[in-house]
């Protein structure tokens, strides 16, 4: 089944634009630019600072989890190797401790989980704080008259001749 609302907004999109374009047109010359801001973000100097914190805190995740996890392989191997041994209470005790084990490793996980889109909403919001006055920049610089964000769906084609990206990358990257 086609998703008819992302298509009705995409077809709006591009209509205004051509509305816009075309009373702008009939008036003055258009500059427009394009830019792909998912590649901004990956390879400016904050956006690449981010990815790293990003890995760092999911492999002391993984790491903290895996330990956990090997806690709780060891306590039920205790409960299966005593199973004979060990009475009706004990095995319980041991049943009840893993559970227990079991759902702190969820909630630690989800808790971290939590915490790490937070951290990549954060710093998202600090990269999109500092392109603004990137974008101000270049927009007084060359005269653009609208710059879009490079996405598909919402920019159809663009010639190299109108991507900014790199130049929005040196920008944020050098603060000129």
């Amino acid at each position: 089944m086609i998703k008819i609302i992302p298509i009705i907004k995409t077809v709006c999109s591009l209509f205004l634009l051509l509305i816009i374009s075309h009373n702008v047109l009939a008036h003055n010359e258009v500059k427009i630019a394009v830019v792909d801001l998912e590649l901004v973000v990956a390879k400016s100097s904050e956006g690449k600072r981010l990815q790293a914190r990003l890995e760092s805190f999911q492999q002391s995740i993984q790491a903290e989890a895996e330990a956990k996890n090997n806690d709780a392989r060891s306590l039920r191997q205790r409960m299966i190797d005593g199973s004979n041994s060990l009475s009706q209470e004990q095995i319980s005790a041991f049943q009840k401790q893993y559970e227990d084990l079991q759902i702190s490793i969820k909630r630690y996980v989800d808790d971290k989980q939590r915490e790490g889109q937070k951290m990549q909403n954060e710093g998202l919001k600090k990269i999109e704080a500092s392109l603004q006055p990137v974008f101000s920049k270049i927009k007084s610089d060359n005269n653009y008259d609208l710059i879009l964000n490079n996405v598909p769906g919402v920019v159809i084609m663009a010639s190299d001749k109108v991507d900014i990206t790199d130049t929005v990358i040196q920008i944020l990257n050098t603060g000129n």
